[in-house]
């Protein structure tokens, strides 16, 4: 992709002349808008603002830790019944910020009497910080989006969120509990795997104050945790040959969706940290931050003060700034968006989750009951050889596609002439043949010229997929009766 720039424009319609001087105005207003690299402002989309509770119901469920627990039950957005001491103060917890405003109206209980009024105090890390009225105790609990003893720890505190409360179920599934403390009584479930560790009373309250302690109890629970999963791990493994194995029934068109989209998250995961990058690149290269916002605000500025700029290929004023920011980074190490969607695609076949022995495929478009997917050899052949990345292991794939590409190259160099033939200046010409105004000038010389002068192209096509299909699984004892 590349952005081109010219002194002045041609127009084409008036249409493009009025757009024009309205956006150009606009776009620079818009200028004043963009982050400057200072203001660390977060780039996630409308969609996780819009669907919160959803996202953050799986997000709990997923990783099971305190900062998601936290936001999941709304312990931010609800008064808290426990009155905060000094042994087993009111826990804030937080993970991007140092500090937390806190309000306190005294004791949760149902007499007024015993309330204040609200109180409001900056609760920082480290120290316990107590009201001056009530003397309500809070302290700030600092955890990393990330696995850590600590973050397992406090995640003990919340109710863990079930899968039925995410999965698909014949009943009403509710998101957003109207009590912040405990998910509903309806789809409260204990799963048989929890380890549990007895006290008394006296070790309940060491555990309480003395960290060290919390620490030696968890690893003990840790222990048992892993003992019983390596048992859980060899008693499948001895009875897998003893298991029969039922493939699920699947539609082909369910497949496709499900793999269009582990493709996607992952080159949404790819953009999200390009722009979470430039919007924090003062941080990032602190040391050549000013020499780097020098360049590109010049570029920016021959761009739209000087000239007029057209982008093309998808590239947007946006995507140029990252460009010429981190211009220097990018020629040491280039992003090529087809090689990360190639590692995307072997990640995605590593994981196995897409081999079609685990399916059943089945026509999904009958009402009533399922039946065979009803599809011609051809399209079941495109379909297998469209994912044979997920259904070969790693080095039967490369074995075989460095098979094709080998003879396709060789192929390639003994092919018809007629398939160098300019296409721009083929229908440029069939744009003139094909006409009306040739058609009423002289019909006998009116002709497609583009169907029948690409006719060469559609065969070579067909001949190629079938010679490739052929190379790939030239070695696979399924396929020889095909051939």
């Amino acid at each position: 992709m590349a952005a081109q720039t010219v002194a002045k424009r041609n127009y084409f319609s008036f249409v493009d002349k009025v757009r024009d001087r309205f956006n150009k105005p606009w776009r620079h207003f818009q200028s004043f808008m963009e982050p400057d690299g200072i203001n660390y402002q977060t780039q996630l989309p409308e969609g996780y603002r819009t669907h919160g509770n959803t996202a953050a119901s799986f997000s709990a469920y997923i990783t099971q830790n305190a900062l998601e627990l936290n936001q999941w039950h709304e312990m931010e957005s609800v008064v808290h019944s426990q009155f905060g001491t000094v042994d087993n103060p009111v826990l804030i917890f937080t993970s991007d910020s140092s500090w937390r405003i806190v309000i306190c109206t005294g004791p949760g209980v149902e007499d007024d009497s015993h309330a204040h009024e609200k109180m409001f105090y900056f609760v920082r890390e480290g120290p316990i910080h107590r009201c001056n009225v009530c003397g309500q105790c809070f302290k700030i609990v600092r955890l990393k989006d990330e696995y850590t003893e600590q973050q397992d720890y406090y995640s003990l505190m919340f109710s863990t969120l079930s899968h039925f409360d995410i999965a698909e179920e014949d009943m009403t599934v509710t998101l957003t509990s109207f009590y912040g403390d405990r998910p509903p009584a309806s789809l409260q479930t204990v799963p048989a795997t929890n380890v549990y560790i007895h006290v008394n009373s006296d070790e309940a309250d060491r555990i309480l104050v003395d960290p060290a302690y919390k620490l030696e109890r968890l690893k003990e629970a840790h222990e048992k945790l892993y003992a019983i999963h390596e048992a859980f791990r060899e008693v499948d493994r001895q009875l897998a040959q003893h298991r029969v194995f039922l493939p699920t029934p699947y539609g082909k068109d369910l497949y496709e969706t499900w793999y269009n989209i582990e493709k996607s998250i992952r080159k949404f995961d790819r953009i999200f940290n390009k722009v979470e990058k430039f919007t924090a690149r003062k941080f990032v290269d602190p040391e050549n931050h000013e020499r780097r916002e020098k360049r590109m605000l010049e570029r920016k500025r021959q761009r739209w003060t000087e000239n007029y700029t057209y982008f093309f290929g998808g590239l947007t004023e946006e995507e140029q700034q990252y460009r010429d920011y981190f211009e220097s980074d990018l020629e040491r190490d280039p992003e090529d968006d087809q090689a990360e969607e190639l590692l995307d695609e072997r990640a995605i076949a590593a994981e196995g989750q897409f081999q079609f022995k685990k399916y059943d495929f089945i026509e999904t478009n009958l009402q009533d009951e399922p039946h065979e997917a009803l599809e011609d050899v051809v399209e079941s052949k495109i379909f297998k050889y469209k994912y044979r990345m997920c259904n070969d292991d790693e080095a039967t794939y490369e074995r075989r596609q460095g098979r094709v590409l080998k003879r396709f190259t060789e192929r390639a160099k003994n092919r018809d002439s007629s398939l160098e033939t300019d296409l721009f200046a083929l229908y440029q010409q069939d744009m003139k043949d094909s006409s009306v105004a040739q058609f009423m000038l002289d019909p006998a010389a009116w002709k497609p010229r583009a169907v029948e002068d690409t006719r060469v192209f559609r065969d070579y096509m067909v001949q190629e997929s079938i010679a490739q299909y052929r190379d790939y699984y030239e070695s696979d004892s399924e396929e020889q009766q095909f051939f």
